[in-house]
């Protein structure tokens, strides 16, 4: 993590929309007996700049970030056979930023990785609590997203 950049970029962008844009859920058994659970925890980002009209009908510059989240909950209970899926969830979110001004790519990706991932994370552990809930399983582990240090 740059932190420079980092900065460098959010001077120069503002927050305009977080949207759930895709998201699933697949149980893949009924058993509530679960004793020792494991998971598997998948993040992904990808960034791209563009162009949108306002509605004072003029050009915006926009700097558009999805962030692929996802876990799999596996019963860890029996360790003679192979763990047990027992649930996923995904979800992909879109974070829209309002750019203000050039800014060096390399800046957007850090960016990207860090600010955009730190802003998704209170929705997306919302998110698997929420659907796990609701689906009355176990919920697995989503700790507070913490700040790397160099």
């Amino acid at each position: 993590m740059d932190k420079e950049l980092i900065t460098q970029a959010s001077e120069k962008l503002n927050l305009s929309d977080i949207v759930l844009y895709e998201s699933s859920f697949k149980q893949f058994a009924d058993s509530l007996d679960y004793v020792k659970l494991g998971q598997q925890n998948k993040l992904a980002v990808r960034a791209e700049i563009g162009e949108a009209v306002n509605t004072e009908n003029s050009a915006v510059n926009f700097f558009r970030v999805f962030v692929d989240l996802g876990i799999r909950v596996n019963d860890l209970s029996n360790q003679d056979v192979e763990p047990q899926l027992l649930y996923q969830i995904e979800a992909t979110y879109r974070i829209d930023y309002e750019l203000n001004s050039n800014v060096d790519e390399k800046a957007l990706t850090e960016f990207a990785h860090f600010n955009a991932v730190h802003n998704i994370w209170p929705f997306w552990r919302q998110f698997v609590f929420s659907t796990t809930n609701q689906a009355h399983l176990p919920c697995p582990e989503i700790p507070l997203k913490k700040i790397q240090s160099d």
